[in-house]
């Protein structure tokens, strides 16, 4: 009886995976490694509109690859590599829209011992609400100074107790959960994603928006530039373009001498300039 469920609870996990296979284009995998099942639990419930999240082992996605009647063959050399704990991730998302939509659902969770700080770490001045007592001591060996007032432990000014990349320690984290600060920013990494027919694997799967943000604006710009400097009009330049016309039209009736309404004024200041200069280098008759 125990053996006949198990193959039950097997072959409608199969039949799971390999419906979600054949529904969406693109599959992910993360690293289940130190995420916590609350993380889990928050993400499903942030991303349930736009990603299907399945926990399944290894051999069983194998085996339902293997079992099933798929038109991509590379799903099978998805499936063959993994290894440790994942997390699947079936969505419509290309990949990289998959790994923006993640790093925007980062949650804040406890710090733990052995942690690697994500960002600086901070304790704020102020009351504590803790009651006087051995956490004092805790306080002094993170290098937090403290003080009694009220009846309440207050810290006596901003302390960093931790910088991006430090190892938090045992005592670290006990302060920071006793003063309910969540400072480690949690989330799912992907490892390998799928998307018809295309396998991305590590350094592909890295998105790092600032530095896409300035090569952007920086091509805008030089577009802009371009596009201007011959004379290419569009939406975006022509103000640019009008501008640029105008002052040439300006510097060649000031050449010219061209008077009308709108450039007797540059006109006659462009001739009051010439006139100036020219004047200094006219030896005077005192100087004669």
């Amino acid at each position: 009886m125990s053996t006949r469920k198990i193959a039950e609870w097997k072959k409608e996990s199969l039949e799971q995976l390999q419906g979600l296979m054949s529904k969406y284009t693109v599959i992910a995998a993360a690293d289940l490694t130190k995420v916590r099942s609350s993380q889990i639990h928050e993400l499903r419930k942030r991303l349930r509109d736009r990603v299907t999240m399945v926990v399944a082992k290894n051999n069983l996605l194998r085996k339902s690859v293997e079992l099933g009647d798929f038109k991509e063959a590379k799903l099978g050399e998805f499936v063959k590599d993994l290894t440790g704990s994942n997390i699947l991730l079936f969505s419509e998302l290309n990949p990289y829209s998959l790994i923006i939509l993640l790093d925007k659902s980062k949650v804040r969770v406890p710090a733990k011992a052995g942690d690697i700080a994500t960002n600086e770490i901070m304790i704020p001045a102020g009351n504590t609400g803790l009651p006087p007592g051995p956490v004092i001591s805790e306080f002094g060996e993170i290098r937090v100074r403290t003080k009694i007032e009220g009846g309440s432990i207050w810290v006596a000014s901003d302390s960093v107790v931790a910088r991006r990349g430090d190892k938090i320690t045992a005592k670290m984290a006990s302060v920071l959960s006793k003063l309910g600060l969540k400072p480690m920013e949690a989330g799912l990494t992907l490892v390998v994603a799928f998307d018809n027919g295309t396998i991305l694997r590590g350094g592909d799967l890295t998105v790092d928006l600032p530095s896409y943000k300035n090569d952007l604006i920086t091509a805008i710009n030089d577009a802009l530039n371009l596009s201007t400097e011959v004379g290419y009009v569009t939406v975006e330049n022509a103000p640019r373009i009008l501008v640029k016309g105008f002052r040439e039209a300006l510097a060649l009736a000031g050449e010219a001498a061209f008077l009308e309404e709108g450039t007797i004024e540059y006109v006659l200041k462009r001739a009051v300039a010439n006139a100036t200069a020219l004047d200094k280098k006219i030896p005077s008759q005192e100087s004669a």
